[in-house]
């Protein structure tokens, strides 16, 4: 009886490589409320692999947001918002299980006012 042998990826999701700014926070078990920061390495459409000097313990549901890197409508930056639960924390980094994301606009203009200075039509 021969061992079968696994070629290639098993995931499930493709990763990406990507390295963005993000923050989270997160209640821990004192119920203290935490922020800390990092930067990602690898993505996916179900989880997040990133580097911190100060990661949340595996078990805890975390709320991150990620600094995207192409404004919407080459007007207006945007981020990623993300939910879930730290599922390891290792030397690779630390990897946090998604169960939603969203992506929502940020800064002082959303593109609805940059598109009035511009002389575009804004639909109401």
């Amino acid at each position: 009886m021969s061992a079968e042998v696994i070629h290639g990826d098993r995931r499930v999701d493709r990763r990406y490589d990507a390295e963005m700014y993000l923050r989270f926070h997160y209640t821990d078990e004192e119920g203290a409320f935490r922020v800390g920061c990092g930067v990602t390495a690898e993505l996916s459409r179900g989880a997040i692999l990133f580097l911190t000097d100060d990661p949340p313990p595996a078990g805890t549901d975390v709320e991150a947001h990620i600094a995207w890197p192409f404004l919407l409508q080459d007007t207006c930056p945007l981020e990623l918002v993300v939910r879930g639960c730290i599922s390891s924390v290792g030397d690779r980094g630390t990897v946090m299980r998604l169960r939603s994301y969203e992506f929502r606009t940020c800064g002082e203009r959303s593109f609805f006012e940059a598109a009035q200075h511009s002389g575009a039509y804004r639909v109401a």
